[in-house]
């Protein structure tokens, strides 16, 4: 095996670990949100499940209070998720950008 075949040998393990890691996110935010998840165009996840709503928590003097935060946390957790999706995602581009651009400067140089 040549030296480039190695390279192209490593860069796509980690291509495929990466796509490995970016699906389980995927799966991870759609599988255990109690809602659909869209995305703005921007590309940040937005979640549109019916929040957690004050009743919950009984009649406590604080229950509302606490619903926004549980509400909060949750769309934060998923912020993060999907942050964390998008980046792998990237770096998985980034990967076969860099493996194409290899090859066509060896292809030049050869």
């Amino acid at each position: 095996m040549t030296d480039l075949e190695m390279h192209f040998s490593a860069l796509d393990r980690c291509r495929t670990a990466i796509s490995t890691a970016t699906s389980q996110y995927r799966e991870t935010l759609t599988e255990r949100n109690p809602g659909e998840l869209t995305y703005e165009e921007d590309g940040r996840v937005r979640n549109n499940r019916t929040a957690i709503g004050a009743s919950i928590f009984g009649d406590l003097p604080g229950s509302a209070a606490l619903a926004g935060t549980a509400n909060n946390v949750w769309s934060t957790l998923l912020d993060e998720m999907d942050q964390a999706r998008r980046k792998l995602r990237d770096t998985e581009t980034g990967l076969s950008n860099v493996d194409t651009n290899i090859t066509e400067a060896h292809r030049a140089t050869s």
